[in-house]
């Protein structure tokens, strides 16, 4: 395969995926609705349910929240019974924060999740388990990259917002 096909390729494949989140969006509204939370809130409660315990600073980083957005995001998350702060057993001073209940789904979105569920299977019909592993770890591999980009972005964004507001404030 000659490289600019193979450039193509992965453009190709990246732009598939782009479209996906994209179209992921109504679907993390339409659930944040039913469940009278904000799409972010929602998020971050799917995080705990699929990693375990987080600080609310490692929270903050991956939903690009500040702390203090965080901290409001959790007191919400908390009154809905989604999370709970938690004293770490190893360090009284660190607060974890442990999910909570699931979000109960209506029975029309459990639908749309079956169904969407369906769909998805039977795209994957014609791929081999071995292919649809490999494309997994594919996935995995972009995940971390472009969490590593995201942190370091954010990292050189915030220098340089520093940068200007200095420059704003001396003028």
């Amino acid at each position: 395969m000659t490289t600019a096909r193979r450039t193509d390729l992965i453009v190709s494949y990246l732009q598939s995926w782009k479209k996906i989140v994209q179209l992921a969006i109504p679907w993390v509204d339409a659930i944040a609705a039913s469940q009278g939370v904000h799409p972010t809130d929602l998020i971050a409660a799917s995080y705990l349910h699929d990693v375990g315990p987080a600080t609310a600073g490692r929270l903050a980083e991956i939903t690009g929240l500040t702390t203090g957005a965080m901290t409001a995001c959790i007191d919400r998350l908390e009154r809905q019974g989604f999370a709970k702060r938690q004293t770490d057993p190893n360090d009284r001073r660190k607060v974890m924060i442990k999910p909570g209940k699931l979000p109960k789904l209506s029975k029309e979105l459990l639908a749309f999740r079956a169904s969407a569920m369906s769909k998805a299977e039977n795209a994957f019909s014609q791929c081999t388990d071995a292919e649809i592993g490999r494309m997994t770890e594919c996935m995995q591999k972009l995940a971390a990259i472009l969490e590593n980009e995201g942190h370091q972005f954010k990292k050189s964004h915030r220098r340089s917002m520093t940068r200007k507001k200095d420059a704003q404030s001396n003028d």
